[in-house]
């Protein structure tokens, strides 16, 4: 079995060598419609899909009670760590206050 990949432009009638330039002039004279009918297609897909977003975002009340009460389980307050938290705070307070007390003025003559 044998094929023949030969391309021979010779027997090309007139109008099949004319089809490239003809495409080339059709491109060049409406290149701006085709960008513009493109552009605005980009801008109705984009503004549809944006309110299609911002509508859609409302829950049904089974998903509202299923969302309120897995944020009720979320965090405990424990009050021993919060105090605890509280006076390494202060105790740090008052570190760089005692630090800021002993600091040496570099600028007043001695």
């Amino acid at each position: 079995m044998q094929f023949d990949f030969k391309l021979n432009f010779k027997k090309a009638t007139v109008t099949e060598m004319q089809i490239i330039p003809a495409i080339g002039l059709f491109w060049r004279k409406r290149y701006k419609s085709i960008f513009l009918v493109f552009l605005v297609t980009v801008i109705i897909l984009s503004a549809y899909i944006w309110q299609r977003s911002l509508s859609g975002g409302e829950w049904s009340p089974e998903k509202k009670q299923e969302y309120l009460n897995a944020q009720n389980k979320g965090v405990i307050f424990n009050e021993n760590n919060f105090k605890k938290a509280l006076a390494d705070i202060e105790m740090r307070k008052q570190d760089i206050a005692d630090e800021q007390k002993q600091a040496r003025d570099i600028f007043k003559a001695y």
